[in-house]
């Protein structure tokens, strides 16, 4: 097939997502519109006013009469520059079809091309709640999971077999460096056995946050004082029913104070971080990092004080690795897709807004947990089956050192798309690394 050819099937195929994309970003929240033109993406207004505050040289954390305030970090501030020199409209049209790139090449890297990456694409963005309401809000999720996707989870890479430029790790330290939430991810890979992958996650967010404070040096002190003093900048209203973290779950069962990280919620997150860690470190070993990286990233969404539903864009890679990882046990396969099924659909958005939470009979506050139920569900299926795995294999109960590659077990295929190579003379077949 020729050159022009392939680049005219590669636009064939991008229309309908790209379009996808566009007409949900304009519809999906509430009065917004596609003809004329007039879609409410408050978080993208919110970059917007962040950019052209910076390039003001103001300060854009006290913004007074903001309706929402800006929440990341220095560093994130300099990437939103862009913006300012973009009319309303051709912002949001550039995000959305940089929004809607992103869905396309995440199933990309899950192994998919041609007709079947569109159609995915597509229902994708129309069948998954969180994305739909990404696109909508014009929010950061979809960009901060294409970085870590291309970066931690094995596949084949949108510019081909070229050698990497810089190491693994250095995408997932600059997504941390705009939102702290995936520096859980550096955590897992050390655990796992990627030792360096997580120093150079650790070393890329060290530089992307040092260059914050060169830059806009009164706005970092403002910004990581504040967070060093327990202020997020959004502690208020984590009983909301839409903060589908453990927090948030918590605090509508005990009716503390909604203001503030209760104890009680604070030591159950420290306990969903073990446990989802633990299961996702687990998977790791066992050859399945499509999976492992999947469960990271739930667990980094049920431990964070607040994750609005429309944080678990993270939902469709996971969905994906469930469907293609035909190696993986049945009983983790058929919990995580019901766990994946409930977020796509998101019950509780059925919900009434201005409602007090507090004040939901106890079938509706577990139906507003569901997400928290059905992510620690899957962690304990994923742990006892990988264990039982673990035995199989001849290793140990638990993973006791940080070579990645344990001595005496045999590691299954990744599926998918996964870069494999052929192992020892007696045919085991080990996972080759992620690109």
């Amino acid at each position: 097939m020729s050159a022009v050819k392939r680049v005219a099937l590669v636009v064939l195929y991008a229309i309908p997502p790209l379009f996808s994309a566009l007409y949900a970003g304009a519809t999906e929240i509430a009065d917004g519109q596609f003809t004329p033109w007039r879609p409410v993406m408050i978080d993208l207004d919110v970059y917007v006013r962040t950019a052209e505050l910076v390039l003001q040289g103001q300060d854009f954390y006290n913004v007074e009469g903001a309706w929402l305030p800006w929440l990341y970090t220095p560093f994130a501030a300099l990437l939103a520059i862009p913006f300012a020199f973009m009319s309303t409209v051709g912002a949001q049209v550039f995000w959305l079809l940089v929004n809607g790139l992103m869905v396309m090449a995440i199933i990309h890297r899950l192994g998919f091309k041609g007709w079947r990456l569109s159609l995915l694409s597509v229902a994708a963005i129309w069948l998954i709640e969180p994305m739909r309401v990404t696109l909508g809000f014009g929010q950061v999720n979809l960009f901060l999971m294409a970085l870590v996707v291309f970066d931690l989870m094995p596949g084949p890479r949108v510019l081909g077999d070229r050698k990497r430029l810089l190491p693994q790790g250095w995408l997932t330290g600059i997504a941390a460096a705009i939102k702290l939430t995936p520096a859980l991810f550096a955590v897992y890979l050390f655990l796992a056995g990627r030792v360096k992958t997580a120093i150079v996650t650790f070393l890329s967010f060290l530089a992307a946050t040092i260059i914050g404070f060169i830059v806009l040096p009164g706005d970092s002190i403002n910004y990581w004082g504040r967070l060093i003093g327990g202020d997020s900048g959004l502690n208020t209203g984590m009983k909301y029913y839409t903060n589908q973290s453990i927090i948030g779950s918590y605090i509508r069962f005990s009716q503390e104070n909604p203001d503030s990280i209760p104890l009680g919620g604070l030591v159950l997150a420290m306990l969903v971080i073990i446990i989802g860690v633990f299961a996702a470190v687990l998977w790791h070993r066992l050859g399945h990092m499509g999976f492992a990286v999947g469960l990271a990233a739930m667990t980094a969404l049920l431990a964070s004080p607040i994750s609005w539903s429309h944080h678990f864009v993270w939902i469709l890679p996971l969905a994906v690795v469930l469907i293609t990882d035909k190696k993986l046990p049945d009983a983790v396969r058929f919990v995580g897709l019901g766990f994946s099924l409930w977020v796509m659909y998101a019950p509780f958005m059925q919900f009434k807004d201005g409602e007090d939470e507090f004040l939901y009979p106890f079938s509706k506050k577990l139906i507003d947990a569901g997400s928290v139920i059905f992510g620690l569900t899957l962690f304990a299926v994923a742990i006892f089956c990988a264990l039982r795995a673990r035995r199989a294999q001849g290793l140990p109960w638990l993973p006791l050192t940080l070579r990645e590659q344990e001595k005496g077990g045999v590691r299954e295929v990744e599926p998918a798309g996964a870069s494999q190579t052929t192992g020892p003379a007696d045919g085991t077949q080990r996972t080759g690394g992620a690109n």
